[in-house]
């Protein structure tokens, strides 16, 4: 029987410090012997109108190492000069970038910062941060990071039967483009019949791609994943989700499903 693939995903910690004294007159300056700055932006990002520092850094296991282990936003006050270091726990890839825009609608850009699993399946992983009162605080995190899920089962006639664990919408997916290979597993016999419980999964995001949808300067997200079938190569469905945040979450406006065709 051939059992679902269990995708080990990283878990999201933040803690937040501040430190006052470190001066950033050079973007390496203070930077211990494995951590390097990978990216760095100017812009407003604490609403007082003034252009901040904001410098993503990785730190690797040597400085020959292309995986980062762990990843820290530096954000230094473009007025008092002021340093605010947040370290991203639990949160690791290969590269690493940060875009700077508004997703809550305070005319105000937030952070977001995205690395690359590095794994077969094209897996990110993405941050939101926002400054809210002058507290840091995540409004993308791990859970945000899994996007819709649709969990299920192989049926008779070559097909699946798919639900969405969150917001209980089903679907079904015609599976007649990979039969000649099911038959070959010994997934189906030739008229269709299961012969092997196979229930496909859901990766997260291999993209999200920042879009203001409507034009009005606020950004939405845009989430691409898979559904992969019989194994992970065995991709029966793309995913496409518009998602907004409203009221403290993230809302999805819309989903669109592929279906691939036998010819």
């Amino acid at each position: 029987m051939i059992k679902k693939k269990i995708i080990a995903l990283l878990l999201a910690g933040v803690m937040v410090t501040s430190i006052y004294t470190l001066s950033w007159a050079a973007p390496k300056r203070g930077l211990q012997m494995r951590e390097e700055v990978i990216q760095e932006l100017q812009k407003d990002v604490n609403g007082d109108q003034v252009k901040d520092r904001i410098l993503l850094i990785g730190e690797k296991e040597n400085k020959d190492a292309i995986f980062n282990m762990r990843f820290m936003i530096k954000v230094i006050d473009g007025k008092t000069n002021k340093e605010t270091t947040i370290k991203l726990e639990d949160f690791a890839g290969y590269g690493g970038e940060i875009f700077l825009a508004d997703f809550t609608g305070d005319q105000v850009a937030d952070i977001m910062v995205t690395t690359n699993s590095g794994g077969s399946g094209g897996i990110i992983f993405s941050r939101i941060i926002t400054f809210e009162d002058h507290e840091i605080k995540i409004i993308f995190n791990e859970k945000d990071n899994q996007g819709l899920n649709f969990e299920g089962k192989f049926v008779d006639g070559f097909k699946v039967e798919l639900q969405e664990v969150n917001f209980k919408k089903e679907i079904t997916i015609d599976l007649s483009a990979f039969k000649d290979l099911y038959i070959e597993s010994k997934i189906y016999d030739s008229n269709g019949k299961i012969l092997e419980k196979v229930e496909p999964w859901t990766d997260p995001f291999s993209a999200l791609e920042p879009i203001d949808f409507d034009g009005d300067g606020v950004y939405e997200l845009k989430g691409f994943q898979a559904i992969s079938g019989a194994f992970h190569a065995n991709r029966i469905s793309d995913l496409i989700s518009l998602w907004k945040y409203e009221n403290g979450k993230w809302k999805i406006k819309e989903a669109k499903y592929s279906t691939a065709l036998e010819f």
